[in-house]
């Protein structure tokens, strides 16, 4: 039988590679760079190479106690940072006006420096996991308060607490399904929800 390890390098493989085709059908024919749709279709792809990275991590370098394990551990963490900063910009891009929406991408930038600073010092995850949740409540409360001028926000919505509510596994660190573990039983319930965040996101302005 695999191990929970394996088990969480190959389900992150397939939620990678389903976030990099949801994230291909998000950069459609006719989408401006730096629209909304644009910056969430990118979000999507930061967070399916976040995934990747991590499989490659979990598959080849902390099964076997590699020195090459610390350096993915921070890249995967940075661009899960990253991922989560695009989704500020996207919402903000998507909801609010100028100068507005200026002040919460500059603060969203501001914000990301704590996380990046924990994971470059210490093996801390809490930061990245607070800042992450930090982009999806601030996508939610703009979408809830928005609802009525997109049509795709009920999907959004129902995205948005469905992974809040997994990502409360991690920090209460629940053991998961059994064999799967905790990070592949993570990684399972995301591949409906993240369906449901690319849809919603269909809906996001395709201009500038």
């Amino acid at each position: 039988m695999l191990s929970e390890l394996a088990f969480s390098a190959l389900t992150d493989v397939i939620l990678a590679c389903e976030l990099f085709f949801l994230a291909g059908l998000s950069f459609r024919p006719g989408l401006q760079s730096f629209s909304p749709a644009w910056i969430w279709a990118l979000t999507l792809a930061l967070i399916g190479l976040a995934s990747m990275l991590g499989a490659i991590d979990h598959g080849f370098f902390e099964a076997i106690g590699h020195e090459g394990h610390r350096p993915f551990v921070v890249v995967t963490r940075i661009v899960i940072v990253l991922g989560s900063l695009s989704m500020i910009v996207a919402a903000s891009f998507q909801y609010l006006s100028s100068p507005l929406r200026q002040g919460f991408v500059a603060a969203g930038a501001l914000g990301a420096l704590w996380p990046v600073f924990m994971i470059l010092t210490s093996d801390d995850f809490l930061s990245v996991i607070l800042y992450y949740s930090v982009g999806l409540v601030f996508l939610l409360v703009l979408s809830i308060v928005r609802f009525r001028q997109n049509r795709g926000t009920l999907a959004m919505i129902a995205g948005i607490l469905l992974t809040l509510g997994v990502s409360a596994m991690i920090p209460m660190q629940s053991p998961g399904f059994w064999g799967l573990g905790l990070y592949g039983s993570y990684h399972v319930l995301l591949m409906p929800i993240v369906v449901l965040l690319y849809f919603g996101g269909r809906w996001f302005r395709t201009t500038r």
